[in-house]
């Protein structure tokens, strides 16, 4: 049998959409509850990684803002993944080994922010040898200051031009007019337009824009709330000299944030866990073992648990995306595919595990786990504050259709027990039991987090996204193939329950068991073999026998010939003896026009 196999290519469009899941803010930082005044400014910079509790899980909004945090903010606020773990791999594959300041380097969580804003010039130069606030210096080399102060009229300016609220041509144009003294009036009690001098004030225009900039959102009960980019305090200063706290900068990102509506990191619509075995499980062995995180050598195997992805699938290994993170001094290091056999974590610490997995219609899930590695030959303080718990969480089901009963289980290890469990399951419900039974009652995705406390404060904590589906799912069969939807992995091709409904081969027997020339029926009784697909006779070897991931062209297609610019990187899998040809579809997508040769796979 042979069939025509052709590669069209064309452009398409992909939309986002909004991450379903979310872990509650006053989960996770030991200092905010869930009446604090900016609540849901923390959640959603919290949503997109942009602050990161510190080693004893506070947020300290009273604390001033440091360089590098306001750095890596400020960078995110340009729709830039950079602070750390959640750092796009472009920039660690340009910056992972490079010495931008003799004074941070991958170690620290905002380092890729900054490096990538020095490369843009968004850093604001401190000469050679320059000493900073905490006495910091070396002769002949430049210093970031990770630690330096951040003052209100540098933070209000960077914020304004990073989000296109206010740009440095708008500012230049304020100068100008300051100049020009068609600006000349005291708007504030300590923001005149000029020194004594006569000296421009460089900020005044930002402050001017922030001071009148605001935006308006709808609470979900449908009142208005106003936020305010800036305001002056109660005796009508701005002070724009005093250095800004953590809470200030949270208030004015926000709204910057606001107006650029960058797109969310990942968006959590896969059901999908992380399972830890013991180092002696060889692939898809039956006797793998569910490790308990105490193997003295720090070596484990590593699979996802991943369900309810496109009927296209996951095919390519990159789309298994291993993280291994030393949140403690910034190694990194990856791995990818779907089973990871004896990994070792190589030095001591804190690890957290990310794995990201996307499948072919762009659908993805990110989740983490967290294993401690203990040096014995230098013993760690127990009481100190940034050490963890080995934590990882077994789910069953992760997916299914509403008023799901979901089965927990948090496998933990080390320190001091006995352990307090807290688990957030982001419906307004929680837990704190090791084992512990819950049910979703609503159609979404939720991100559950687990994170468990011992004896001596110290913490580990683990996610795993459970997808729970339209229960009328599991009433309809949309391909008429004799499988519900919610069983389906391919519910709209109509193929055989052999295969959860998903094709393997280009036919299935039929009611006679007949198959074309060359194929038999994988069944040979009546009465049950059109459930059964067609084999082939001869040796696959030299057939066309559909293999998944076996033989497979990559490629990247552009539109050259036209005044466009689109291109689309394209993977597919083909067989020995189907014909390929480059072809183009007509914009409504009904005619194909071909141009070229034609090559036979061989």
């Amino acid at each position: 049998m042979r069939k025509i196999l052709l590669f069209i290519f064309s452009f398409f469009l992909l939309l986002g959409s909004v991450s379903a899941s979310q872990i509650l803010v006053e989960n996770v930082f030991s200092d905010i509850e869930s009446d604090y005044e900016y609540r849901d400014e923390l959640q959603a910079l919290y949503d997109r990684g942009m602050i990161l509790p510190d080693g004893t899980w506070k947020f300290s909004p009273d604390e001033y803002l440091n360089r590098d945090e306001f750095v890596g903010i400020a960078m995110e606020v340009i729709c830039e993944r950079c602070i750390q773990p959640h750092t796009e791999y472009k920039f660690i594959e340009k910056y992972l080994n490079e010495d931008v300041y003799f004074d941070i380097n991958n170690t620290n969580p905002y380092f890729y922010c900054v490096a990538e804003a020095d490369a843009l010039n968004y850093v604001r130069w401190y000469d050679i040898g320059q000493q900073c606030q905490d006495g910091t210096s070396a002769f002949g080399e430049r210093p970031f200051c990770p630690l330096n102060r951040i003052n209100l009229e540098e933070a209000v300016a960077v914020l304004l031009r990073n989000s296109w609220i206010f740009t440095i041509e708008d500012n230049q144009n304020v100068i100008s007019s300051i100049y020009a003294w068609t600006i000349s009036q005291t708007l504030w009690n300590d923001v005149l337009p000029t020194d004594l001098d006569g000296n421009p004030y460089t900020f005044y225009g930002y402050i001017e824009k922030a001071l009148e900039y605001q935006i308006e959102e709808y609470t979900s009960d449908g009142n208005s709330k106003v936020y305010k980019l800036l305001e002056t305090d109660a005796e009508g200063n701005v002070n724009p000299q005093k250095s800004i706290t953590k809470e200030e900068f949270l208030r004015m990102s926000y709204i910057a944030l606001k107006s650029n509506s960058c797109n969310e990191i990942v968006d959590n619509n896969l059901a999908l866990a992380i399972d830890i075995w013991e180092k002696a499980c060889e692939l898809w062995d039956s006797d793998c073992t569910i490790s308990d995180l105490n193997d003295p050598e720090d070596t484990y195997d590593f699979t996802p648990d991943v369900q309810w992805f496109c009927e296209d699938g996951i095919d390519d290994p990159t789309w298994y995306a291993w993280r291994f993170y030393n949140v403690n001094n910034g190694q990194e290091f990856f791995h990818y595919g779907k089973f990871l056999d004896n990994i070792t974590l190589p030095t001591t610490w804190e690890w957290k595990i990310y794995l990201t997995v996307r499948d072919k219609c762009w659908n993805s899930g990110e989740v983490h786990s967290t294993i401690i590695v203990d040096d014995d030959s230098d013993p760690i303080d127990p009481t100190g504050d940034e050490l963890a718990l080995n934590v990882d969480i077994l789910a069953e089901p992760i997916y299914g259709p509403e008023d799901l009963l979901v089965d927990f289980e948090g496998v933990v290890y080390g320190w001091t027990a006995p352990y307090e469990y807290i688990w957030d399951f982001w419906d307004s419900e929680d837990g704190v039991w090791k084992n512990i039974e819950h049910i979703f009652t609503s159609i979404w995705v939720y991100e559950i987090l687990l994170r468990v406390i011992d004896t001596n404060g110290l913490t580990g904590t683990a996610t795993v996204l459970i997808k729970v589906i339209d229960g009328d799912a599991c009433q309809s069969d949309s391909d008429g193939d004799g499988i519900v939807d919610c069983e389906d992995l391919c519910p709209t091709v109509a193929w055989n329950v052999i295969n959860s409904g998903c094709p393997i081969y280009e036919t299935s027997c039929d009611i006679s068991c007949w198959c074309e020339e060359g194929y038999i029926c994988s069944d040979n009784d009546p009465l049950t073999c059109s459930a059964w697909i067609c084999v082939p006779e001869f040796d696959p070897k030299s057939s066309c026998l559909y293999t998944p991931g076996v033989w497979s062209i990559y490629g990247s297609a552009v539109c050259s010939s036209c005044p466009c610019g689109n291109y689309l990187d394209f993977l597919a899998d083909v067989r020995r003896c189907d014909l390929v040809f480059p072809a183009i579809t007509s914009p409504d997508g009904k005619q194909i026009y071909s141009k070229g040769d034609i090559w036979q796979v061989q």
